[in-house]
């Protein structure tokens, strides 16, 4: 007898445009698809859908219980328990107003890009309460929507009072550098698979510049307790190698393509990775045993070997 269909849905967000590809796992169920997987989209959680398993793919930095709740209908699931992922949850070297620090700092949003994600997927009655809220309760009064409203103070002491308060983080500028070149890890997963992707850039804030590599590699043991803390299936964690191990910026669990995709930017390696994610799933799919678990704690630090490179803290 021929074997049944597998089926996956992906669950998004409630106001997530239908068909917008935007994100990395737009290209895991084109390969999925093509490995013949039948591939269901949900938005939001009014309607189930029967499946093999389910991919909470909801972009918001605090995703409601009630999605976990969804997602346990189906007999496995990735990213279920992924619900708080806001930087002042778990980002190392975080520091608050009145603290002491006379070394760089770095201003940030709490959440992921600025919280554009959650003021769209407000209707505009949601939107309106919303901005009564913020005259009622109000935030800071300079907020930061995109990396290029972030910004470097030469130290805490020099961070204007608007830049502390609800929806704003404040970080220590740490950095890593591989000759005259700024570098940022990023460590790219799912369920026991492990990339490391590797930026280089002339500026200190990161965004997309010159892409290095994107290959396999033995996580350092942080950044599995850090998966486990967040219950992150799939994602990713931004860092950089300070003094032999991780320093953590940020996590994201819906991977975006960025601007490089359909270029040679994008990089050979991150399009065999997701290929490799598609033949995971594909593989937990037809093994009736087995789920998406996370991987088991490790002991001992290994220090990635993908790029050798100096770690620095800049001077005042």
């Amino acid at each position: 007898m021929a074997e049944r269909f597998k089926r996956l849905a992906i669950l998004h967000s409630r106001r997530a445009a239908p068909g917008a590809r935007h994100h990395m796992v737009s290209l895991i169920a084109d390969d999925l698809a093509a490995l013949g997987v039948e591939i269901v989209h949900l938005h939001g959680t009014s309607a189930y859908e029967p499946a093999d398993a389910l991919l909470v793919h909801v972009d918001l930095s605090r995703v409601p219980k009630s999605v976990t709740r969804f997602a346990e209908r189906y007999p496995r699931h990735i990213n279920a328990g992924a619900l708080d992922i806001r930087k002042q949850t778990f980002a190392d070297g975080l520091l608050k107003r009145g603290d002491t620090y006379d070394a760089p700092v770095i201003v940030k949003s709490d959440l992921n890009y600025g919280g554009v994600p959650e003021y769209l997927g407000l209707s505009l009655v949601e939107r309106a309460w919303a901005k009564a809220g913020r005259l009622v309760v109000p935030g800071p009064s300079i907020r930061i929507l995109t990396k290029e409203d972030y910004r470097i103070f030469p130290r805490l002491a020099d961070v204007p009072k608007g830049y502390f308060g609800r929806g704003n983080i404040v970080q220590k500028m740490l950095y890593e550098r591989a000759g005259e070149k700024f570098v940022l890890r990023e460590y790219l997963f799912l369920g026991n698979l492990h990339y490391e992707n590797i930026e280089h850039s002339d500026t200190q804030i990161i965004s997309e510049d010159q892409h290095i590599s994107c290959m396999p590699f033995t996580p350092h043991p942080r950044l599995i307790e850090m998966r486990r803390k967040l219950s992150l299936d799939y994602g990713k964690i931004d860092y950089v190698m300070v003094d032999g191990a991780p320093f953590i910026f940020d996590a994201n669990k819906t991977m975006g393509l960025g601007e490089k995709i359909g270029t040679d930017g994008f990089g050979d390696g991150l399009r065999q990775m997701l290929r490799a994610f598609s033949g995971e799933i594909r593989r937990v799919l037809m093994n009736s045993e087995e789920g998406f678990s996370l991987p088991a704690p490790q002991s001992g630090a290994t220090q990635p070997a993908s790029l050798s490179a100096q770690s620095h803290r800049r001077a005042p």
